[in-house]
């Protein structure tokens, strides 16, 4: 005769039996499921198992993640800190680092157990410059002037590398001998969420000085590369402004702060406009106005004193052209252009740390609570968090300064991609672990 105990065992077998596994769900409903979840549990999910593993890391679902993201201006990635070092030797060449950086609310320290990415340009004369973020990939621009300028395309959290195609096609129009420094190359990166495919967007222009004493470009020509493919493809929409540095990823496009002029009799008025270039239809255009309290002309160039990011997934438009504030606007529909008055900061208490009027040489991002600012040259070790929550600022020294050595701090996202599945990665020449990172080493003659 069974006791009460092992009935009741028997009872909880056969409820036990009756439930489903994760892994009995099917592929389509668990690919819907994994879509809305942030990449970070995503990376978690993938170490519990193997088949877990491949359904994160499969490149069909990664773009249908990214797909999900752009589609639905999803923000449940929170931005992780990044600082790029560049030092410059006339006779070793340049060294450029990656490291990510963790930020408590009180100091900026480096992140353990991360991964480090080093890359080394040893030819002389050679400089590599920051031109992109997308995601968690990183694009370093060969900064010399002439045709067929090479693009390293970095995933620094896995460690992969890929050079972008070099196209040294030459518009029969451009000058043949320009003078120095008379070149110019602009690249953008976004997620075609029609076709789900990743592009970048480059843009060649000849640099001229025009009136007011600006400086203009002509000749512009426009190519689209497809990520995983060996060319470039040319279009036929190009700026039809100067394209700042001022840029950022948003909604699977790019946009650009740009700026143009206009004479009224003897006095010049500048005036601020957002370019974007829609990835789905390979199209520079001008579909998103600027907030209503940005739209009058002034008399000193604006965009000195703006900054594009992307907060909260939304694009965001800081305006510092007052002295009393600073003010956040956020682009609240992607699709109707409505921008919504988020943020208003008293200046008093800003401009103490940082000279905020004049945002030329500072780069901005996102941080978990809110905004930082840092002078992207080698005299400012600082990095100056605005905490949005409760409007307070704080200064601290960013861990990697010395001497001599450029550095920027950049948001990013502990996105999916993997370049593995776009190319032949260019492998490191050295790799090493120590207690607190793992570092991976390039060099480029």
């Amino acid at each position: 005769m069974e006791t009460r105990s092992i009935k009741r065992l028997r009872q909880r077998q056969g409820s036990d039996s009756k439930k489903t596994n994760l892994m009995d769900v099917d592929n389509d409903n668990l690919v819907d499921i994994f879509s809305k979840l942030p990449a970070k549990s995503l990376i978690q999910l993938g170490c519990m198992s193997k088949t877990l593993s491949n359904i994160v890391s499969c490149p069909y679902f990664v773009k249908q993640h990214m797909h999900f993201l752009t589609a639905t201006n999803a923000a449940s990635e929170v931005p992780r800190l990044m600082v790029v070092a560049q030092s410059k030797n006339r006779y070793a060449g340049e060294l450029t680092v990656l490291q990510s950086l963790q930020y408590d609310g009180t100091s900026l320290e480096k992140s353990r157990h991360t991964i480090v990415s080093k890359v080394i340009f040893r030819r002389q004369n050679y400089s590599f410059d920051l031109e992109f973020l997308f995601c968690n990939l990183v694009c370093l621009k060969d900064s010399n002037y002439g045709y067929g300028r090479r693009c390293l395309l970095l995933n620094p959290l896995k460690g992969e590398a890929v050079i972008l195609p070099v196209d040294n096609t030459i518009r029969a129009d451009v000058p043949a001998n320009p003078i120095p420094k008379s070149y110019e190359y602009w690249y953008g990166m976004g997620f075609d969420n029609a076709n789900n495919k990743y592009k970048i967007v480059r843009v060649f222009g000849y640099k001229f000085d025009y009136d007011f004493g600006y400086t203009g470009y002509k000749y512009l020509v426009s190519h689209v590369h497809v990520l995983g493919t060996s060319s470039w493809r040319e279009i036929d929409s190009v700026p039809p402004r100067k394209i700042t540095d001022k840029k950022v990823s948003a909604y699977g496009d790019m946009h650009w702060l740009t700026t143009h002029s206009r004479r009224v009799q003897e006095d010049i008025f500048f005036y601020i406009s957002i370019l974007t270039f829609d990835f789905k239809k390979d199209k520079f255009c001008w579909n998103i106005p600027v907030p209503p309290s940005s739209r009058g002309p002034r008399n000193f160039p604006p965009v000195e004193r703006f900054q594009l990011i992307n907060l909260k997934g939304s694009l965001s438009l800081i305006d510092a052209s007052s002295d009393k504030y600073l003010e956040i606007w956020m682009l609240n529909n992607y699709d109707e252009k409505e921008w919504i008055f988020s943020y208003r900061i008293d200046g008093s208490a800003f401009i103490a740390a940082c000279p905020y009027r004049s945002f030329r040489f500072w780069t901005c991002g996102e941080w978990e609570h809110g905004i930082f600012f840092k002078k992207s040259d080698c005299t400012t070790p600082d990095v100056i968090f605005l905490d949005l929550r409760s409007a307070s600022i704080n200064c601290v020294e960013c861990p990697v300064s010395k001497r001599g050595l450029h550095t920027s701090v950049l948001s990013y996202t502990g996105g999916l991609i993997s370049l593995r599945s776009y190319g032949n990665l260019v492998e490191p020449k050295t790799s090493s672990r120590d207690l607190n990172a793992f570092s991976n080493l390039w060099k480029f003659d």
